[in-house]
């Protein structure tokens, strides 16, 4: 093995704070059976990551890479993987272990990328906007003349939401955590943004929609927006619940019922069941891209060394949108 098989990586030996996570090398060898060797051009900050490093999400054994989001480029195909081919640009939404300069990973986990999207483009979008699209797409599909609330409408899920949502004919309340978000929020496929450190969401939503209440609520967000939103819910509305930001949430089944809220909370991979409804997703997700639906794609970049640093600013919601880090 040579020194190009060495490979900057990420490592944490214990899960907790961000200073867990460790820059160092390591080497990594030739793909097996049905592998690829990817050298990675743009690797993605989830939340998901979050939860993975501070113990939220179990890990098996230590030490561990995380992160489960990159682009790149196919370096070495092993054997049964021969429909890839050294120099395809590739990426993947998840498969833990993409906080690493190089990596093997199983064939059937790759996405080809079209030479118009970039790699910060690709990682930006494959995970974050693959949601979006299950979201207003499948688990609540969203209609023309729809009042929809989107929390966290800055964020890298939130912000596509939003903007989807309003392609397709909705009126979006986007909520911000603070209100140094706000104007980052505005035009962002938002109609209207509350700051809920500063403003009561049921006078501004009521106020909105004239005390009528809204279609649906997608929430990323869980225990510190679920209470304060459901009351704003049309009879026989809907909620989505697709992540715990914050913590799960405390659910009040009686209180759903009384209204008929329905109460969704779905998996990514339970609408990407097979090889074809994943490619056809793609499909649709960079064509909507294309056609400006999801507006600029701009994210933060950090030094894949400096990870612990944007796990930091991304806890303490000092980023906005997608944030990518480069080997």
């Amino acid at each position: 093995m040579s020194e190009t098989d060495k490979s900057g990586v990420v490592r944490i030996s214990k899960q907790g704070p961000p200073s867990v996570l460790e820059y160092t090398s390591e080497m990594v060898g030739n793909p097996g059976i049905n592998q690829v060797l990817i050298r990675h051009k743009a690797i993605a900050l989830n939340f998901v990551d979050v939860l993975f490093r501070n113990g939220s999400f179990p890990l098996n054994q230590f030490p561990a890479t995380i992160g489960v989001e990159a682009s790149g480029v196919v370096e070495a195909v092993g054997a049964g993987a021969n429909e890839w081919a050294v120099g395809d640009r590739v990426g993947y939404y998840f498969a833990l272990g993409a906080y690493a300069e190089k990596r093997l990973i199983n064939k059937d986990l790759l996405i080809k990328l079209p030479q118009d999207i970039s790699f910060d483009q690709a990682a930006s979008l494959m995970a974050k906007g693959l949601t979006a699209r299950m979201l207003v797409k499948q688990a609540y599909p969203v209609q023309p003349g729809d009042i929809i609330l989107v929390h966290a409408a800055a964020g890298g899920v939130g912000s596509l939401v939003s903007k989807w949502a309003k392609s397709l004919g909705a009126t979006v309340i986007g909520t911000v955590g603070n209100a140094t978000k706000k104007a980052l929020a505005e035009g962002q496929g938002t109609d209207f943004v509350i700051a809920l450190d500063a403003e009561d969401i049921a006078d501004r939503v009521n106020s909105i929609t004239n005390g009528s209440g809204v279609d649906a609520v997608f929430d990323g967000v869980g225990k510190a927006t679920f209470s304060k939103s459901a009351p704003l819910v049309k009879q026989n509305g809907t909620i989505v619940l697709y992540g715990n930001a914050s913590g799960s949430p405390q659910i009040d089944s009686d209180y759903l019922a009384s209204k008929e809220i329905k109460l969704i909370q779905p998996s990514l991979g339970q609408f990407l069941p097979d090889r074809h409804s994943l490619d056809a997703a793609v499909a649709e997700l960079f064509e909507a891209f294309r056609n400006g639906v999801l507006g600029e794609i701009e994210p933060t970049i950090y030094p894949l060394s400096e990870v612990s640093k944007a796990h930091q600013d991304l806890e303490a919601s000092r980023t906005t949108g997608s944030v990518v880090l480069h080997p």
